[in-house]
């Protein structure tokens, strides 16, 4: 019967140990993928940076348009 309980024992500890092995393997997984979600995560934030940046030189070059088309109109006599 102690035999038993001893065995029983052993393989719990096994069990626990292989859990344990899977487990940290799992992590280690777990923050490689995290390594790469963030490096992904910021080659996006430059992308979204750089169309921003894009966006702001448009709409100045817009206004200045709208703005260089209303004095050639004043000054043409149009408005």
């Amino acid at each position: 019967m102690e035999s038993q309980v001893l065995q029983a024992v052993k393989e719990l500890l096994h069990e626990v140990r292989e859990m344990r092995a899977e487990m940290e393997s799992f992590k280690q997984e777990m923050r490689e993928e995290i390594k790469e979600l963030h490096v992904r995560i910021g080659k996006l934030e430059t992308k979204v940076d750089k169309l921003h940046d894009k966006f702001e030189l448009h709409a100045q070059k817009q206004w200045q348009t709208e703005a260089d088309v209303y004095r050639l109109k004043k000054l043409i006599g149009i408005e």
